[in-house]
């Protein structure tokens, strides 16, 4: 990914970014904001549960992560579709 600094913001005049620059760089009370709860804290199952078991040997035989034995199935695959 690139950033690029830019003093122009198409769209925007140069008076309404100085006025958002300047609130932001003088901070944001969050404390009275309401929490949500992180859709991601959970452990997220993409893998039916009848292979999971499978994959986990698999990882564990070849000391490998569940991650890298789905990666490397799903390349392999592929390889051939």
């Amino acid at each position: 990914m690139n950033f690029e600094i830019t003093d122009h913001v198409p769209g925007l005049s140069d008076d309404q970014v100085a006025r958002a620059a300047a609130e932001a760089e003088a901070g944001y009370d969050l404390r009275g904001r309401p929490s949500e709860p992180n859709p991601h804290l959970g452990r997220v199952q993409l893998v039916p549960t009848d292979l999971l078991d499978a994959v986990e040997e698999r990882a564990a035989r070849d000391g490998q992560s569940p991650e890298a034995v789905v990666r490397q199935a799903l390349a392999a695959y592929l390889r051939t579709a």
